[in-house]
């Protein structure tokens, strides 16, 4: 699929928004996607199954500092709002490049109501916000438990659902590592839209069970896509290999 894909569009991706904004967000997913590309031979699959329009939940595995750019280059046509742990706006300059993305400080992982509340304000004008439901990095490579909060989102958001798994990341960038590996392998995959409403049908707990369980399976498919591409090669280490501990 060419870098370029269908980028530069405005009308519909992200209501209310100008297109100065959405141009913005389009030249940084480029960039982003370009450096995955080089240095991890990214790979993405599923990029057809996100919605065109109407409000979007993002939700998907974190396994290193760089999820944001493969999120973002993932479902770059649908611009999302992310949700960011407070700390990261303490540095000057990193806070205003995210906020210019819509970013939402959050200071307790993924249960600050004051935070939800501008998430559901985004979703409600119609457009897409990307929620990490561990509410930190992920310790080992697996997906960790999902905070309560993000039930939240899924009783008051009356939006498309739309699980991402992530993997590779961890292996070239783990926690406690200041910098990322210049050399591995990153793949991400995008699952099956879902309506809230039809998550909820057998209860939050329930939904939020089935929502990791999902998620934690795309993880091990892009496991698999890149451990045959590669010949065994990556990822280096067993970190994150087998099903997520429940």
């Amino acid at each position: 699929m060419s870098v370029l894909g269908g980028r530069f569009r405005t009308g519909g991706r992200q209501p209310g928004r100008s297109r100065l904004k959405i141009y913005w967000w389009d030249i940084s997913c480029l960039l982003a996607e370009c450096w995955l590309r080089f240095w991890y031979r990214f790979r993405m699959v599923g990029r057809e199954r996100v919605p065109s329009s109407g409000p979007v939940l993002f939700l998907s595995n974190h396994q290193s500092y760089y999820d944001p750019m493969i999120n973002g280059s993932l479902v770059s046509e649908r611009p999302f709002s992310p949700i960011a742990s407070s700390h990261l706006f303490k540095f000057k300059p990193l806070a205003w490049l995210i906020r210019s993305y819509g970013a939402v400080p959050v200071s307790a992982g993924a249960g600050d109501k004051g935070a939800m509340k501008v998430a559901l304000a985004e979703l409600a004008a119609g457009r897409s916000v990307l929620i990490y439901p561990e509410g930190t990095r992920c310790p080992d490579g697996h997906v960790a438990a999902f905070q309560r909060g993000v039930s939240l989102m899924l009783r008051r958001a009356e939006a498309t659902v739309v699980p991402m798994g992530i993997e590779g990341a961890f292996d070239v960038w783990p926690t406690g590592r200041t910098l990322p590996r210049l050399r591995g392998r990153i793949v991400g995959i995008i699952g099956t839209p879902k309506s809230s409403k039809a998550l909820l049908e057998g209860g939050v707990d329930q939904a939020l069970q089935e929502l990791r369980a999902e998620i934690d399976e795309l993880r091990l498919e892009a496991r698999a896509m890149i451990e045959d591409r590669s010949r065994g090669r990556w990822p280096r280490s067993d970190a994150g290999a087998g099903p997520s501990p429940t």
